[in-house]
């Protein structure tokens, strides 16, 4: 097949309209987060966890101020299986009082998202990112 001629590859093609592009954001969304997971440390999957988890729990924020139940209930069900994946993952033997700490922090978490009202949820993002700081904190070289 020969080589295209350099106006045919200068010239601009039609965008993609409706399902294929949304089709190919979400392809392109999950291959990008396929590698940032396969390259990431621990230390790197937990503040992935965390960015999602404040994303998930300001939108079940907002959803609730707007009367959104399906979009909060969405959010909200994201948000736990997030909380329930890092509380699994603690050492409470190795990592004594943080993990014995953090796994409050989770089981609050869970009641506030259960709660389900603005105020509730809130609290929840405000505590949420709290924990992602501490833990971006931890990640920062020393020197």
């Amino acid at each position: 097949m020969p080589f295209p001629a350099a106006d045919q590859l200068l010239r601009p093609r039609p965008a993609m309209q409706g399902e294929n592009r949304s089709a190919a954001l979400r392809h392109y969304r999950s291959v990008t987060l396929e590698a940032r997971v396969a390259a990431a440390s621990p230390h790197e999957l937990v503040m992935m966890l965390f960015d999602r988890l404040t994303q998930l729990l300001r939108e079940a924020r907002d959803a609730a101020q707007q009367a959104e139940a399906v979009r909060r209930v969405r959010a909200t069900e994201r948000a736990l299986a997030i909380i329930d994946g890092l509380d699994s993952t603690l050492d409470h033997d190795r990592g004594g009082e943080v993990a014995d700490a953090l796994g409050r922090a989770y089981a609050l978490l869970r009641a506030q998202l259960m709660d389900g009202s603005a105020a509730a949820l809130a609290s929840a993002t405000f505590a949420a990112e709290e924990i992602a700081a501490a833990w971006r904190t931890i990640g920062q070289p020393r020197g």
